[in-house]
Formats: C-alpha cells, sequence, structure tokens
C-alpha cells in the first residue's frame, strides 16, 4: 500500500504548492522576536502561572503536552495560557510604550552616532 502512494507521489509532475510563503516565515519569526523582547520588559507584570508557562514554551521550546504535565493541566488550558500571556504582554505595550519609547532613543542613539562620526571626520586634518 505505501508503495503504491509512493509511486503517485513521485508521478506527479506539478510542482508542489505552498501554503506559506517565504515572508509569512519572517513574520512569526520577528513576532515571536517582538514578544520575547516584550515579555523582557513586562515579565514582573505577569502572574509566576504565566511567567512559567510562557518560558516553558518559548524559552525551553517544550511541546504543550510536556507543559501540561508540568503543570498539571491539559493542553487546551497551556494553550489558552500562552496566548492570553501574549496577548497580555500586547496590552501591555500598548497601555504603557515603553517598547516603542526604546525603540525610539535606540534609532535616536544611532542617528547621533552617525552624526558624530561624520563630524570626526571633518574635522580631521
Amino acid at each position: 500500500m505505501f508503495g503504491v502512494c509512493k509511486i503517485k507521489i513521485l508521478d506527479n509532475k506539478k510542482a508542489p504548492v505552498y501554503t506559506r510563503s517565504a515572508s509569512s516565515g519572517d513574520d512569526a519569526l520577528k513576532n515571536r522576536v517582538r514578544l520575547n523582547d516584550l515579555y523582557d520588559l513586562y515579565s514582573p507584570l505577569l502572574t509566576e502561572r504565566q511567567r512559567d508557562a510562557y518560558e516553558m514554551r518559548y524559552f525551553s521550546d517544550l511541546s504543550l503536552a510536556e507543559i501540561a504535565a508540568s503543570l498539571g493541566v491539559s493542553r487546551q488550558a497551556v494553550h489558552i495560557l500562552t496566548n492570553r500571556t501574549a496577548g497580555r504582554l500586547c496590552a501591555l505595550e500598548e497601555a504603557l510604550g515603553l517598547g516603542a519609547k526604546i525603540l525610539a532613543m535606540e534609532e535616536r542613539i544611532g542617528s547621533l552616532e552617525e552624526e558624530l562620526e561624520a563630524v570626526k571626520r571633518c574635522s580631521k586634518p
């Protein structure tokens, strides 16, 4: 039976169809990095359970089943908890805006460093 399926797949001359584009993977990575940055800023404002679940899921890369066994809850409960935690991080950023302020300061520091380098180059004899 497996041989038949394998032959049919190999005989198919159509190009594979991908449902995800490369940019969607990039977006997922950017979103994860953004959430981790927000976690660094706002983790003290989360409950201990939220921090534990988030760290196990995104830092230790454990599966929902592994986290559920560790916390003594269902996989669905872990899924809901991690999604709510991510939503809470985004809500805190929207309300407080610390991440945006830090990003703006970093950009300003970068532009000031560029200006300083330009002045140094111009003032050299």
